[in-house]
C-alpha cells in the first residue's frame, strides 16, 4: 500500500481528489491539510510516499513546503496540483525537485497515472505543459546545434552550406576556386568538429540543419 498526502486550502477539491484516489486499491490517503505549515508538519511525521501539494497555500506555500522536505531529506515525492500553467512557474517548480506538474483542470483524468508514474520514479507534467517541454527541448536542441556549429571556420561553413545544397565535392571544389582535396580535407574537419562517423553523415547533417548555416 502507496501512501499519499494532500495539501490544498480547498475542502472540496481534497474531498473530491481523496474519492478519486481512495478507488484506487494500492493507495491509501493518510492525510490532509488546508495550509503548508500543517502540511509540512503531517509531511515530516507521516513520511508518505507521496504529497500532492498546491503551490498557493495560506502559512508556506507549495515551493516553500517543497524546500522544506528536500532540506529534512524526507523520502517524500513532491507532485504538484496547480491553475498555474505558466512557464516560469513551472520551470521553479522542476528545479527545486518536484516529481510531477498536474493542472487542476486536468487532475480528474490524470491524477492517478501521475500517482503511479510517479512512484516508479517518472516525471509527469500535464499536456499543456508537454507542449512547453517540447518547444524547450527544440530550443535546446537548436543551441547546441548553432554551438557545434561555431568550431567550424568560415570555409568549412561555406563547404558545409554546398553540401546541403547537395553538391559533389567537385562541384564544390569548382565553386569555391579550390582543389577537390582541398574539399576532401574541409569534409574531414567538419565531421571530426562535429563528431559525426561513418561515410554517410555529412549529408544528412548538413541538410537537417541547413536553416542554421547563415
Amino acid at each position: 500500500m502507496k501512501t499519499i498526502f494532500i495539501a490544498d486550502d480547498h475542502p472540496i477539491f481534497r474531498k473530491g481528489l481523496i474519492e478519486i484516489i481512495s478507488s484506487e486499491a494500492d493507495l491509501e490517503v493518510i492525510g490532509e491539510s488546508g495550509d503548508g505549515i500543517a502540511a509540512l508538519k503531517f509531511i515530516t511525521e507521516l513520511r508518505p510516499n507521496i504529497a500532492l501539494l498546491d503551490i498557493q497555500m495560506p502559512k508556506m506555500n507549495g515551493f516553500e513546503v517543497l524546500k522544506k522536505i528536500s532540506e529534512f531529506a524526507l523520502p517524500t515525492k513532491v507532485v504538484f496540483l496547480t491553475m498555474h500553467s505558466e512557464e516560469d512557474v513551472f520551470e521553479k517548480a522542476m528545479e527545486l525537485g518536484a516529481k510531477a506538474y498536474l493542472l487542476k483542470e486536468s487532475v480528474t483524468d490524470d491524477i492517478i497515472q501521475c500517482i503511479h508514474s510517479v512512484l516508479l520514479g517518472k516525471f509527469y507534467v500535464s499536456g499543456s505543459i508537454t507542449d512547453y517541454l517540447y518547444r524547450l527541448n527544440s530550443k535546446l536542441k537548436v543551441g547546441n546545434e548553432k554551438q557545434g556549429l561555431q568550431k567550424l571556420t568560415s570555409a568549412e561553413i561555406k563547404v558545409l552550406k554546398l553540401i546541403a545544397e547537395k553538391k559533389s565535392s567537385k562541384e564544390i571544389a569548382e565553386l569555391l576556386f579550390v582543389s577537390v582535396r582541398t574539399v576532401e580535407n574541409h569534409r574531414n574537419n567538419i565531421c571530426t568538429k562535429l563528431d559525426l562517423h561513418g561515410a554517410n553523415t555529412l549529408l544528412p547533417y548538413a541538410l537537417e540543419n541547413k536553416h542554421l548555416l547563415v
